[in-house]
């Protein structure tokens, strides 16, 4: 499989607490939270309970600001309880309020924030000459998004786990755990993926 991107090592941000004499004091940080912002490398956030959404991310220097910006928690998975004879259906997974604690978002759970300028990314999958459509929430991986595919089409249950996701006109067969907010173009809401089958390295 060919991957889109290559890993390097994210920034590790760390939250800071005044002390008795004004000083910064690092906090104890209870979780360890993924940040992925459209346009940007994943960074890696430790954050305490008790801090907003807003605090955390006004600790990534690279986000300026977060006006025009819908923010996700967690992982997308409605597509894949979608009826198959739906075509062009859309995740209703709702977007969250930027000033609410982590706690209460349960991201000790969740782990993943998502802020991308995309509400939806329309999403077309083409197989065996017909194609399939659905608009996704930014926080869906390719695994939940291929997944969703293999039920489109008629593709015999004991193969379809043989078919993979490449990218329209390329060779680029993105990871499963990539998100599509992170591997959608720059200044689109749109992405194209074609069905095929998977080539195992020989040797």
């Amino acid at each position: 499989m060919t991957d889109q991107t290559q890993d390097s090592p994210p920034n590790v941000l760390a939250a800071s607490v005044p002390t008795a004499s004004g000083g910064p004091e690092q906090a104890r940080n209870d979780l360890e939270l993924f940040i992925h912002v459209s346009g940007l490398k994943p960074d890696v956030v430790l954050a305490t309970a008790e801090e907003t959404l807003r605090d955390v991310l006004g600790r990534i220097q690279t986000v300026e600001s977060l006006e025009g910006y819908h923010l996700f928690v967690g992982e997308c998975t409605e597509s894949l309880t979608e009826a198959v004879e739906i075509d062009d259906g859309v995740d209703e997974h709702a977007a969250v309020d930027i000033d609410l604690k982590l706690s209460v978002l349960d991201l000790e759970r969740h782990r993943h924030v998502h802020a991308h300028k995309c509400h939806r990314i329309a999403v077309e999958v083409n197989f065996s000459n017909q194609t399939k459509k659905h608009r996704f929430a930014p926080n869906t991986t390719v695994a939940v998004v291929t997944d969703w595919a293999r039920s489109k089409f008629p593709i015999d249950a004991a193969l379809a786990g043989e078919y993979v996701l490449q990218l329209c006109k390329s060779t680029v067969q993105p990871r499963s755990t990539e998100h599509l907010g992170d591997i959608v173009p720059a200044g689109t809401c749109s992405i194209c993926f074609d069905l095929v089958k998977e080539v195992t390295p020989k040797g």
